[in-house]
């Protein structure tokens, strides 16, 4: 029982040895030395062996024994030390709780002068062992106490359901005297945690409820999310808790951040049944187990968020958060602060409790930058260094933070070129594009039009509270006569419209949106104007005039592409001319007349 306080009652002996100038010696029921000094310091976890004849005594039923003249004195008698003692005098009594004896005390001189000395004073050294041995014993009866307390403590918060949480109780001196194995793992103490010093900070950053604390323990620096409390005790030993919240609901509500709650995650989310999408898939599960960076390129409207998602969900990291951030939407002196967070007063107008960024709330999962192409070069810098290091500090903070976070970027923008243009870095662009994943745009996986209709009518119809509906040829053909040029997401609102128009009974093509059917009729139109103008394949040795070849290629991109504003501007990018010079052609050749307004 000793062994639980061995280290106060180590400290106890080398102070009192020191103050009276005799050496002191502990042994417990098992006379195994607990605790010495001189030449027994080095003995201690040791049994005494043949030397416990005195000791014997005392466990016997003895009380206090002095013997000031080893070899013979009636207590020395059967001990099996008794001719090699070095010892001149003991003077020993017995440790007490409660009527049962959990040690012994002994004062030892081996020097003539020592023993002179007790001699001379012996009942004050009477005194003082005796002393000795009832303050041991309260400091036994006091951790008793404690842990007691500690057990009832860990029982209540059992019932309680605190089971999952991490707790900390800290005395009034600010050493722990209770942690429980939540809290020992969060903080990464090992097995004897208990009166270690212990601090807290308020970084002034809250999330959900709790706020955030940088604990200082055991040499290292932790941060933790929890509430600590001011206990309401007369117990020293209870004086504040911490109770920390459980990694794995702060993971929920950190996946949460950042972006919609029923957004849609995982493969099975990605609806579609052409070969061009089987290849998606079958790369996003093969590059899913990885940490690498990937930039994924496409159009918008192709679902570069959907796919970002399905990397998350079918990685190991699919438990963790996962943050989006639109960077297109923030402006840029936001931006910053918005990634990487910043502490109070760091700029005017910030909050006074400061705020945790996304690449922190990330920490463990994935972060999906879209619209990377609009981000600074400054913080493109400032990215690309969190990239390499995987570290960044708040704003305002010189503390540096280490994430482990796997980022998944997005761009509707040619970023070589903009490399070009020196608006965008290309260093960041190659660390980026470890793992290029391009999306195409709907127009070139039509085998995927039939089934997202599907998808898309039953989802609106049930929100909607509509009867089923389904559609006719004439639809499906229309739709895949269009070239969609804001892809999935156009095509989706097409649907939507369509569902929040219908009465019942079959779809007809009258609720296809006006800008749908003028623009496939007008590319009908294009085609059999192609058909009379020049035949499909001149005669043989003819040499065909440069206006008509260019007319027969102006026809041909707006037949694909549209005669919509937008659709002229993908035609004239496929015929590597300028707009305003697509326009020049179409007055030239006459075709200035479109059927489609701009």
């Amino acid at each position: 029982m000793l062994k639980i306080i061995q280290n106060d009652i180590t400290d106890l002996c080398r102070v009192m040895s020191t103050v009276i100038g005799v050496n002191i010696e502990i042994v417990d029921v098992a006379l195994t030395r607990i605790a010495g000094t001189g030449i027994y310091s080095n003995q201690v976890g040791e049994q005494i062996g043949p030397a416990s004849g005195i000791y014997q005594k005392v466990f016997d039923g003895a009380g206090t024994i002095y013997v000031d003249n080893p070899g013979q004195h009636p207590a020395c008698q059967g001990c099996l030390a008794l001719n090699d003692c070095p010892e001149l005098l003991n003077l020993c009594t017995p440790i007490e709780l409660d009527g049962q004896i959990l040690g012994v005390i002994g004062l030892i001189c081996f020097e003539p002068e020592e023993k002179l000395r007790v001699a001379q004073k012996k009942e004050v050294f009477w005194e003082l062992i005796g002393q000795l041995a009832q303050t041991i014993a309260r400091r036994v009866q006091a951790e008793l106490s404690s842990e007691k307390a500690r057990q009832t403590l860990d029982a209540l918060l059992e019932i309680a359901n605190f089971g999952s949480h991490g707790v900390v109780i800290v005395s009034r001196q600010g050493s722990i005297s209770y942690i429980n194995q939540a809290a020992a793992a969060e903080l990464n103490l090992g097995q004897k945690p208990i009166g270690l010093p212990i601090q807290f900070r308020d970084t002034g950053n809250n999330l959900a409820g709790m706020a955030e604390y940088e604990v200082k323990v055991n040499g290292q620096d932790r941060v933790v999310f929890g509430n600590l409390k001011t206990l309401r005790s007369s117990d020293p030993i209870f004086h504040l808790a911490l109770v920390t919240e459980p990694m794995p609901r702060l993971s929920d509500i950190l996946s949460q951040v950042g972006s919609s709650v029923d957004s849609p995650g995982g493969l099975q989310a990605i609806v579609g049944a052409s070969e061009e999408l089987a290849k998606l898939k079958a790369k996003v599960l093969r590059i899913a187990s990885t940490s690498s960076t990937v930039l994924i390129t496409g159009e918008s409207g192709t679902g570069k968020e959907m796919f970002a998602r399905a990397i998350h969900a079918e990685s190991p990291r699919f438990d963790k958060p996962f943050v989006a951030i639109n960077c297109g939407a923030i402006p840029d002196e936001l931006l910053e602060s918005e990634l990487f967070g910043y502490v109070r007063g760091a700029f005017t107008g910030a909050s006074q409790t400061g705020r945790m960024g996304k690449f922190e709330l990330a920490n463990g999962g994935v972060i999906f930058l879209d619209e990377i192409s609009s981000m600074s070069l400054y913080l493109q810098v400032k990215l690309l260094r969190v990239l390499q290091e995987k570290t960044f500090s708040r704003l305002g903070s010189n503390r540096l933070i280490t994430v482990d976070v796997r980022v998944i970027a997005a761009s509707n923008d040619d970023l070589l070129k903009m490399i070009d243009e020196r608006r965008f870095r290309g260093d960041l662009f190659f660390r980026l594009n470890v793992i290029p994943l391009e999306l195409p745009p709907l127009r070139q996986r039509l085998g995927d039009i039939p089934v997202l209709a599907e998808y898309f009518l039953d989802r609106y119809c049930r929100r909607f509270g509509k009867p089923p509906a389904r559609l006719t040829p004439g639809i499906l053909k229309t739709f895949l006569a269009y070239h969609w040029p804001g892809n999935v997401r156009e095509f989706e609102n097409c649907i939507e419209y369509m569902v929040n128009l219908h009465e019942g009974g079959p779809l007809n093509e009258s609720l296809v949106p006006a800008n749908i059917r003028v623009a496939t009729m007008a590319a009908k139109e294009t085609r059999a104007d192609l058909t009379t103008v020049s035949p499909s394949t001149p005669p043989e040795n003819e040499v065909v005039a440069l206006e008509r070849l260019e007319r027969e290629a102006i026809c041909g991109a707006l037949a694909r592409f549209g005669h919509t504003t937008t659709g002229k501007k993908e035609a004239a990018r496929a015929l590597g001319i300028g707009l305003a010079t697509l326009y020049r052609r179409l007055r030239h050749l006459g075709l200035s007349n479109s059927k489609v307004a701009n």
